[in-house]
């Protein structure tokens, strides 16, 4: 990764755009390395100061904001002004086709005060030939022309990790700041990367939809699936899905990556009605009584992760059950003041839509939930019941 700025000063100003667990993660690293770092709330607009003593006191932005630690208040717009950097990184939580209006508007509040010479990087997933359309809004709101007053570079984060690394500019300015924030990789032209970033999510999800198929055809059956299958879980399945509904909404029809992306797409999508079809069979086989059981969710899922995902995938699982159920319950272990739900005169089916969810429930929870009349169930890929 070459620099035209070999000699800058590690005190230089740093700005992450979205109070987000990978937008920390970024934020926590430069800030430990001597960067002033800032972190602007993208739901208030404010902007903290990220001291080195609290960067490496506080490992996660969850355990940062529990205890509640009191950070400098900076003004957002002079921040953005002062920086030589700006990484834009925050939580997108809208559904569909407000999504796009969500991160144009993120866009345009992150780079209205953008100073020349500043380097932005997207850390978003775009769809093929996406980076255009966003370099062109990025133009419009800071006046500056791209690859000459500023450098645009698309790096989608994949739970905090960097894939590819894409800049409109021969030579990465800056590059020493963006090493430092851990996202040190091969540069290559925003075209190839979204290509690259394109393949590999497709990649993904061919792989986790012909492993579902198949998982599925064996449970109905009644095979016992291979161990891998086991360990693939719903919230896996919907890791990102946003990256993979980006992917194809910028194909045309007729395109074979479409036909891959689509199908992959549809099979993942069909996972919640074979949870719920199976829930159903086991209650109908157990001979539970509907207004008897009370059904819990479980997820230690990160909800300040920029995609929101796994956050859609609870509500539609919910919303599911509900069509079958009235009791219906979605708990997060990691959520501060979370508490088992015993002692109630019902038949709890505990669902784990992740592995690490049953492993940390059941680790802290194994006695209560011995005691409560339960069954838990794994919603991995053939759909566990634990009696």
């Amino acid at each position: 990764m070459s620099s035209g700025n070999s000699d800058v000063k590690r005190d230089e100003a740093v700005v992450v755009y979205g109070l987000s667990s990978e937008g920390y993660q970024i934020a926590s690293k430069l800030a430990a390395k001597g960067y002033k770092v800032s972190m602007i709330d993208e739901t208030l607009g404010t902007a903290m100061e990220l001291r080195p003593e609290i960067a490496g006191d506080y490992r996660d932005l969850r355990s940062l904001l529990a205890d509640e630690v009191l950070l400098s208040i900076k003004s957002s717009k002079e921040s953005i002004a002062n920086s030589k950097s700006i990484f834009f990184a925050p939580k997108i939580r809208r559904k569909d086709e407000d999504i796009l209006a969500e991160v144009k508007s993120r866009l345009g509040d992150a780079t209205k005060n953008m100073s020349p010479g500043t380097l932005f990087v997207y850390c978003l997933p775009v769809g093929i030939s996406g980076t255009k359309q966003l370099v062109e809004k990025v133009e419009h709101s800071s006046g500056l022309v791209a690859g000459k007053e500023f450098c645009f570079a698309y790096c989608p984060l994949d739970v905090g990790r960097a894939s590819v690394f894409g800049c409109n500019m021969k030579d990465l300015i800056h590059s020493n700041i963006v090493e430092a924030a851990g996202l040190s990789t091969e540069v290559t032209s925003l075209p190839k990367a979204e290509l690259v970033h394109a393949q590999r999510i497709v990649a993904k999800y061919s792989t986790l939809a012909s492993a579902f198929e198949i998982s599925r055809r064996l449970t109905q059956i009644g095979a016992d699936s291979p161990r891998d299958y086991k360990q693939v879980f719903c919230e896996d399945l919907s890791s990102s899905k946003y990256d993979l509904s980006l992917i194809l909404d910028s194909l045309e029809a007729g395109d074979p990556i479409m036909y891959l992306a689509s199908g992959s797409s549809k099979s993942v999508e069909s996972y919640g009605r074979f949870l719920v079809e199976r829930i159903r069979e086991f209650v109908r086989v157990r001979d539970i009584k509907a207004s008897r059981l009370k059904i819990v969710l479980f997820s230690d899922s990160d909800n300040l992760e920029m995609r929101g995902d796994k956050l859609t995938l609870a509500s539609d699982l919910v919303d599911r059950l509900r069509d079958y159920f009235s009791d219906i319950e979605y708990l997060n272990i990691m959520k501060e003041g979370f508490g088992m739900p015993v002692g109630l005169d019902k038949v709890i089916l505990m669902i784990f839509l992740s592995g690490s969810a049953e492993l940390g429930l059941t680790q802290l929870y194994d006695e209560q939930i011995t005691m409560a009349k339960s069954h838990m169930v794994r919603a991995n890929l053939p759909v566990e019941f634990v009696t």
